[in-house]
């Protein structure tokens, strides 16, 4: 499996690593179905097609942490810091899991990173995101 399907079109797993440009990306989730949705994903462990979405030896990590304004907890979040080689295989995974959290979660990474929902790489300017 090379490609992940959106619903609306397919990307290529190497057309999100060229949009990361060898960075890492980054996000800090608040929304509580889409912590769950990212959990989900990244327990799967090693899948079917010998893909995995958290090596910490790629530079992936995920943690658990609170959102507080003083001593108030605000929420929870799930920092993540997902590499190249792994995040294909993540925003496979969302898309798949058949939850409106993934589905939305993946649809805002790929847009971030200048992908149309068609699968194109765009550019971020052409989402209107500069």
């Amino acid at each position: 499996m090379n490609h992940i399907d959106t619903g609306s079109g397919t990307v290529a797993y190497e057309t999100v690593r060229n949009a990361m440009a060898n960075e890492t990306f980054t996000m800090s989730l608040t929304d509580p179905d889409e912590i769950h949705a990212v959990i989900e994903a990244v327990n799967v462990g090693i899948d079917s097609h010998l893909e995995a979405c958290f090596c910490s030896e790629r530079g992936d990590s995920f943690k658990g942490g609170k959102r507080k304004a003083g001593k108030l907890v605000l929420c929870g979040c799930l920092d993540c810091s997902v590499g190249p080689e792994s995040l294909p295989t993540l925003l496979c995974r969302l898309c798949e899991s058949g939850k409106d959290a993934g589905d939305r979660l993946a649809g805002d990474i790929l847009m971030v990173l200048g992908i149309d929902e068609y699968g194109k790489f765009v550019g971020r300017e052409a989402l209107g995101l500069e």
